[in-house]
């Protein structure tokens, strides 16, 4: 008689489920709007998914100042937007730009920096931000993708300060400083009755060019109608 022997199989030799990276393919676009940019993507993101669209300078305290501040380089985020994945597309704008009261255009750092104590020079980027949100809910996002073979790209996973895990996209761009102003001339044509005018004047009515004459007699010898009396 002969007897089964079970055969544990090395677990390396099991291969192991592949999943594939989701897709994310987005762009961003200067508008024609001063300052704004169009920001749009397609992924394969479960419909409903929340992602944050920001974008962020860099800036670098000048040497004069930075002796009595840290060293280290800071950032501003110029514009953010929440977005929705719906049927697996999303798109929104950020402006980068603001109006300072003299209607020049400034980022908000520029206009912020005439109250600070240190100035700083400016990166020549700025970077471009997808991040998932909320962050706390990334964890049952990984579990829901990997039931559908996919899972995020290694390199888009990071951990904040606090170590929790977030995932992030982002892309870099030469954006120059803002230059150029509102035209103020056009908005100070007609300020009275918010640029309507006084539409509440009844205007007067236009001359006759041709000036008429009551004749001196009567131009009929017909006896005058009980109409024409005054009653």
């Amino acid at each position: 008689m002969t007897g089964c022997t079970e055969i544990q199989l090395p677990t390396k030799l099991i291969p192991a489920r592949q999943l594939k990276e989701i897709m994310m393919d987005w762009h961003v676009n200067q508008t024609s709007q001063p300052g704004a940019y169009e920001i749009s993507g397609k992924t394969n993101l479960p419909d409903r998914t929340q992602l944050t669209v920001a974008a962020l300078r860099y800036l670098y305290p000048i040497a004069a100042t930075a002796r009595r501040f840290n060293t280290d380089p800071t950032y501003t985020i110029l514009d953010y937007q929440s977005v929705t994945v719906e049927q697996g597309t999303w798109q929104t704008q950020l402006n980068l730009w603001q109006i300072a009261s003299d209607r020049t255009f400034k980022e908000n750092w520029q206009l912020d920096q005439q109250g600070l104590a240190i100035r700083f020079n400016p990166s020549e980027d700025v970077v471009f931000l997808v991040t998932l949100a909320p962050i706390d809910q990334l964890p049952a996002l990984q579990q829901q993708l990997a039931k559908q073979g996919q899972q995020l790209a290694k390199s888009t996973v990071r951990s904040s300060t606090e170590g929790e895990q977030y995932a992030q996209f982002q892309k870099t761009l030469a954006v120059a400083l803002p230059t150029g102003s509102t035209l103020a001339s056009s908005a100070q044509v007609d300020t009275e009755n918010f640029g309507w005018g006084r539409r509440y004047l009844i205007p007067q009515e236009p001359q006759n060019p041709t000036q008429l004459e009551r004749p001196k007699t009567r131009q009929t010898d017909a006896p005058a109608r009980s109409e024409e009396f005054l009653r």
